[in-house]
């Protein structure tokens, strides 16, 4: 079983999923995984890890 994110549902869902965790807003949080999904990935940081530290990061540039 691959630990990828097969699809944009899945990663608008894990962004939703983190940003209510972290108290983020979920919004933004899903824009961010579009632009990361859409973007094509890097193919060793495909994981919903990666998605996830993607989105800390971006979060943590805005503040």
């Amino acid at each position: 079983m691959s630990n990828e994110v097969q699809s944009i549902e899945e990663a608008r869902r894990i962004a939703r999923e983190y940003a209510y965790a972290e108290d983020f807003n979920e919004v933004r949080a899903e824009a961010f995984a579009d632009v990361w999904f859409d973007a094509g990935k890097d193919s060793d940081a495909s994981t919903a890890d990666a998605l996830r530290a993607y989105i800390r990061r971006r979060f943590d540039a805005a503040n």
